[in-house]
């Protein structure tokens, strides 16, 4: 009861700090610029009802599972919303912006539409450079919010960092074609062995069922990079998770 009651308590503090700073400061909507009402955060209520959704989740072979068709093999691919129109700023909004805090809520409401049973998380890494240059993946941010919905039990998967490394500085996907995008990212991934070893000892009588997260699934070439590094690497199953798809 004392726990719902402090919710409670913290949830009208931060109502009544955002309604004091809309006095001081124009919040508007990542998508549409219209200003935010006190309860609203980052997307508009509008917005967030019209959020072009995949429904990857219930389709049991989407276009999002195709892509790795007779290339990795894969479980189940789920992405959140499609990226398009307007909605491609919440992508942007996370992974140029810094905002934390939308990439967390958006990785919760993908992680509530993953029904795979899942024992690690591993988040898509970047270069070590531009990790420092960034000053954060969005992809760990991501599997944060996942992570807090995927639970069996008590228990929620852990978000393993140290398993995929990724060992070249590549340029940013984003203005490259298909043919560009695979070769950006040959060879730019690899396995620490140590953390390899010790996961597998961790599952000895089963395969590790891992999850991969990214930010955005386009032509799969990162993922498919990553997943491949992954199963050469150990007794595994791979599903993966995006924000979004472009179909």
């Amino acid at each position: 009861m004392s726990n719902r009651k402090d919710l409670h308590i913290n949830k009208s503090i931060r109502l009544w700090g955002r309604s004091i700073a809309s006095l001081f400061f124009r919040r508007e909507c990542i998508c549409c610029r219209r200003e935010l009402l006190a309860f609203e955060t980052d997307i508009c209520t509008s917005c967030l009802a019209d959020l072009p959704l995949s429904f990857t989740w219930q389709d049991p072979s989407s276009g999002a599972d195709k892509t790795f068709w007779g290339r990795v093999n894969t479980g189940k691919v789920t992405s959140l919303f499609l990226y398009k129109g307007p909605y491609k700023k919440l992508i942007y909004s996370i992974k140029y912006k810094g905002n934390h805090r939308l990439a967390v809520r958006l990785g919760k409401m993908l992680g509530e539409r993953i029904a795979e049973e899942t024992d690690i998380i591993v988040p898509v890494p970047l270069h070590p450079r531009k990790k420092r240059l960034r000053g954060y993946n969005q992809s760990e941010l991501i599997a944060k919010g996942i992570a807090e919905t995927l639970r069996v039990g008590n228990i929620k998967p852990e978000i393993e960092n140290k398993l995929l490394e990724r060992r070249n500085f590549t340029r940013t996907q984003t203005q490259k074609d298909r043919a560009d995008r695979w070769e950006n990212v040959k060879n730019a991934f690899c396995i620490n062995p140590k953390r390899a070893k010790t996961l597998q000892m961790s599952q000895s009588e089963r395969p590790i069922h891992i999850l991969l997260v990214d930010d955005v699934l386009t032509t799969g070439a990162t993922l498919d990079a990553c997943a491949t590094n992954l199963l050469e690497a150990l007794d595994c199953t791979i599903s993966i998770a995006t924000l979004a798809y472009v179909p």
